[in-house]
């Protein structure tokens, strides 16, 4: 893709923002910083002002690389700009600080994120959960649970997986079977191949 677009280029053709957004969501998802900002300044030479999807792919790449603060700066550039940053936006910025362990950091975003009347999804939850369970932080756990299922947002089987997985690491296989035994009970829509899926993974965890 690179190689066609530098072609394109060449041969005097004008991109438009949806192909360098393309192109800058290529390099951002790949770490690849000095030709994300290559195509950040031919944007700008084009006379094309960076829209939110521009915006979005410069947090994930700020964010990937275990730069969370720059990811953040970005997100106060669009809203000094006047921009209007979306749930996407948020979450990225939130899964940045979690994977470096700064949750007090992921959650003052998401205060942020609701002031502003943006609504967390599942997405965002589960972010969350993964942070907690590399911290071993499992109450805190429980109350991210409890508070999806207090707005009518579902966990789901990833959810599940992540808690189960983070007590395996921890090497609490007790609590990770208690915590299968509870959902059993607590969410309807876990059925038998489910509670068997994690008790495997459990099984797997212990043998190893």
């Amino acid at each position: 893709m690179e190689r066609a677009f530098q072609e394109l280029l060449k041969r005097g053709y004008k991109p438009d923002l949806v192909l360098f957004n393309s192109m800058l969501s290529m390099f951002a998802k790949n770490g690849m910083y000095e030709k994300a900002h290559e195509v950040l300044n031919l944007i700008g030479e084009s006379g094309l002002q960076p829209d939110l999807v521009t915006h979005n792919s410069l947090m994930d790449m700020y964010a990937r690389g275990g730069e969370c603060w720059k990811a953040e700066e970005i997100l106060k550039g669009l809203l000094m700009s006047g921009g209007k940053p979306d749930l996407v936006s948020y979450n990225t910025v939130i899964k940045g600080f979690c994977r470096q362990g700064l949750i007090q950091e992921a959650r003052r975003i998401l205060s942020e994120m609701t002031t502003r009347g943006i609504q967390p999804c599942i997405f965002t939850y589960n972010t969350f959960v993964a942070g907690y369970a590399a911290q071993r932080m499992f109450e805190e756990i429980d109350e991210v649970i409890s508070v999806m299922i207090q707005y009518n947002c579902r966990p789901n089987d990833l959810t599940y997986k992540i808690v189960v997985d983070g007590y395996c690491k921890a090497r609490k296989y007790r609590e990770a079977m208690d915590f299968v035994s509870k959902i059993k009970e607590m969410d309807r829509f876990f059925d038998d191949q489910s509670v068997e899926r994690l008790a495997l993974r459990i099984r797997e965890n212990l043998e190893s």
